[in-house]
């Protein structure tokens, strides 16, 4: 770090990049006069009418921490604008600008969130006000030429120059980082959406963390889980309320989340008797799923959530609620609890409750199904006793113990409160708290359509991706935040790094159906959005009417449960747009292996080259197998070739290292092949006997794959004790199937041939 007092700073890392001619600056009025004050030194108070401001700097491994501290000095309050922790040209990365990726972060759940390629990009705006209103909170009419990234971002320049910047607080305002397509700006930027400062009183804008690496993926993932100190600069600063990394709010107990929920097949027009049917599907079937989310539809309006529509649930929602808590299931209900729609009875009893514009007009949260939703204004009391009163009435007389909270940006809406001191930030966490509070901390709340740094802390799981679709490409192509496959896949994958670091990860639910007028999913399409929810690890809910599907189906679904609660990486995040290759490490006392899922995004057949230094393995010989065309590929060092990888197909390749004794290849029971059903495998040399233990909830056929290398021959093989019959598919391989109900050891006998 340089500074001088008559020049700029510049903030450099040895052999990295640097950032020159760096500055702080804040935007506010007072009265009708606008003020900048622009901060060129760090720890050195900057006065002007009415306001002081200190730039605080902190230098931690590997990087910096920036924040600014701002005390209204005058008679009169201060409205705070804007303040930009750090703003300056691009960075100098070794590389053109057109060459870069920037992680470009989305607002809220649905925004489209993913490695950006400056010189050749998918993005696209499409200008819409209801675009800007859902994903752009911080338009400008400069916007063009403009890459807004909400609460991080990183800079790469292939093949080795990365720049994270982060923020690693959240709780107080909404931050961005922004970039000029042609260099000429970087800014950290703290929204104060024109709050009131009184005099005397101090504000503390968000914490800004600065690192820089060869591994931009790597550089996410650590900003993602590290802990987080207090500043310790000069002048002293209080600790962060809320930091990067601290535990989820409450859901103890709760482990891997799995279940049905009723949007993706009825759309809200399920009535309480299909409820009741998908849930003796689901005991008939034996599908191990735990939460039973009742989603949209079941209320009269949005915000009247205890006025039950007749005509689909005529007895009210206490009887299905205690037919789902009898058969052993938790309760899940979906609510918009931050909005209130024009037709309902809570706006009619309480117009004063909601966001108001600057004619005093309620502010509009969203159109949902034709109707304004009003936005409800979280900083009036009496909202706040409503919330906790709702929620409460929702465990005390429901049962509910699962809480899918949506269209939580509404709480964000630019507009005035009743609370002039509260950012839109605050007005959002201040609403979230009082559910929180209301549920308890044994209850999973999940967050959606929301604005996500705010909600850290509070929420156990959080939507990362758009809703998924029956279709695989959105209506409008251009439109990469509208509800399809692809881009729910695309923004689940993008966030990865985000999983069991701030939440569960939620990619939304699992669709297994057949193809029909419900459901324009391929069989390959279908089978990626199956392998990428099972690969990521995250919440895992089905969305099928399950009386009606094909039984055969349903393979699929047991195949993606229960979740792993790790999910894989993906590689080349900063490598392709859509990123093709995800990989999971599993290592276990008794071995270690690799699942890849390879995505072809293309609508065309195309060959894919799988290269063992690209998935960054050791160096040495691997069994490879393909696990959903159940085909043993052989052995590699070097690479797997797809000579016809079809359109929208994952391939899930298992990399099992080679061994020189009898060894489990692979069982079908999972997606990831191993990695929460085996658990336990044991060889005896003396013996030569292989145990395999094998457990698993509910009912389900499958195969376990042997390796038997030279010299080693099968003698037999056991399932529970019992001789089974096995087959030998290829030269030195064993398989035996059995039906799966939750345990079983399967023992296999080999011997050395005589030479």
């Amino acid at each position: 770090m340089d500074t001088h007092p008559a020049d700029h700073p510049t903030l450099s890392w040895p052999g990295g990049p640097a950032l020159r001619q760096v500055a702080a600056a804040v935007r506010y009025r007072l009265g009708d006069a606008l003020h900048t004050l622009t901060l060129t030194e760090p720890d050195r108070p900057v006065a002007g009418p009415g306001l002081q401001a200190v730039w605080r700097w902190e230098s931690v491994p590997n990087g910096y921490r920036l924040w600014l501290e701002l005390t209204a000095t005058g008679e009169t309050p201060v409205t705070l604008e804007t303040a930009d922790v750090l703003t300056g040209p691009a960075p100098d990365l070794g590389a053109p600008m057109p060459t870069w990726r920037v992680y470009q972060n989305g607002w809220q759940s649905w925004s489209p969130t993913f490695a950006r390629h400056l010189g050749d990009s998918i993005y696209a705006d499409p200008g819409t006000p209801e675009y800007r209103a859902a994903h752009q909170p911080h338009w400008e009419p400069d916007y063009d030429g403009l890459i807004s990234s909400e609460w991080v971002t990183v800079l790469f320049a292939p093949p080795a120059q990365a720049l994270l910047l982060g923020f690693v607080t959240a709780k107080d305002q909404l931050a961005e980082i922004r970039l000029r397509s042609d260099g000429s700006e970087l800014t950290a930027r703290c929204h104060l959406d024109s709050v009131l400062l009184s005099p005397g009183a101090s504000l503390r804008t968000e914490v800004l963390h600065l690192e820089a690496g060869p591994d931009p993926l790597r550089l996410l993932e650590t900003w993602a889980e590290m802990p987080h100190p207090s500043p310790a600069a000069s002048g002293g600063t209080p600790s962060p309320l809320l930091t990067l990394g601290q535990e989820r709010g409450g859901g103890r107990g709760w482990g891997e989340v799995t279940g049905w929920c009723t949007w993706y097949y009825f759309y809200g027009e399920n009535t309480a008797d299909d409820v009741l049917e998908n849930l003796r599907a689901i005991a008939d079937y034996r599908l191990p799923l735990d939460v039973i989310l009742i989603d949209d539809g079941y209320q009269t309006a949005i915000g009247d959530w205890f006025s039950i529509n007749p005509d689909k649930f005529p007895d009210g929602m206490e009887p299905v609620a205690e037919a789902v808590r009898a058969a052993g299931h938790r309760l899940g209900i979906w609510t918009a609890p931050f909005g209130a729609a024009a037709t309902s009875e809570l706006f009619a009893a309480h117009p004063d409750w909601t966001v108001r514009d600057d004619n005093g007009n309620p502010v509009v949260g969203w159109i949902h199904w034709g109707v304004p939703c009003y936005a409800l204004d979280t900083t009036h009391p009496g909202v706040l006793a409503w919330l906790g009163e709702t929620f409460r009435r929702m465990r005390r007389e429901w049962g509910a113990t699962f809480f899918k909270i949506d269209f939580l940006f509404a709480a964000a809406r630019p507009g005035r409160r009743h609370d002039p001191t509260a950012t839109r930030a605050q007005a959002l966490r201040r609403g979230v708290e009082a559910i929180r509070a209301a549920i308890g901390d044994d209850a999973f709340l999940l967050g959606c359509g929301a604005p996500l740094g705010p909600c850290i802390g509070l929420v156990d799981g959080m939507r990362i991706g758009t809703d998924v679709d029956p279709n695989w490409h959105p209506i409008f192509r251009y439109d990469l935040s509208a509800a399809s496959t692809e881009n729910a896949l695309r923004n689940a994958i993008t966030r990865a790094p985000f999983h069991n670091r701030l939440w569960l990860n939620d990619p939304d639910c699992l669709l297994v159906r057949q193809r029909g007028p419900d459901l324009d999913l391929v069989l390959n399409e279908m089978r990626t959005l199956t392998a990428v929810i099972a690969l990521l690890g995250g919440l895992t809910l089905n969305s099928d009417n399950l009386p009606f599907i094909r039984p055969g189906r349903l393979k699929y679904l047991r195949q993606a449960l229960p979740p792993t609660g790790v999910s894989a990486r993906p590689l080349d995040l900063f490598e392709h747009e859509m990123p093709r290759r995800l990989l999971l490490p599993v290592e276990r006392d008794w071995g270690r292996w690799w699942v890849a899922g390879v995505i072809n995004w293309e609508d065309r057949t195309v060959q894919t080259t799988v290269r063992l230094a690209d998935l960054g393995l050791p160096p040495g010989r691997y069994h490879v197998f393909h696990y959903w065309r159940r085909r043993y590929l052989g052995v590699t060092d070097n690479a797997v070739v797809l000579s016809r990888h079809q359109p929208h197909e994952t391939a899930v390749l298992l990399f099992k290292p080679v061994s020189d004794r009898p060894d489990l290849l692979t069982t079908t029971f999972h997606v990831c092949q191993g990695a929460v059903e085996v658990t336990d495998c044991r060889w005896d040399e003396e013996t030569g006997l292989l145990r395999v233990h094998l457990e698993k909830a509910g009912q389900q056929f499958g195969d376990v794959w042997l390796t038997v290398p030279p010299p080693w021959e099968a003698v037999e093989v056991r399932v529970d004790g019992r001789r089974s019959p096995w087959l030998s598919p290829a030269p030195g391989l064993l398989r035996a199937g059995l039906m799966l109900e939750g345990r079983a050891e399967i023992t296999a006998t080999f011997r050395r041939k005589e030479r």
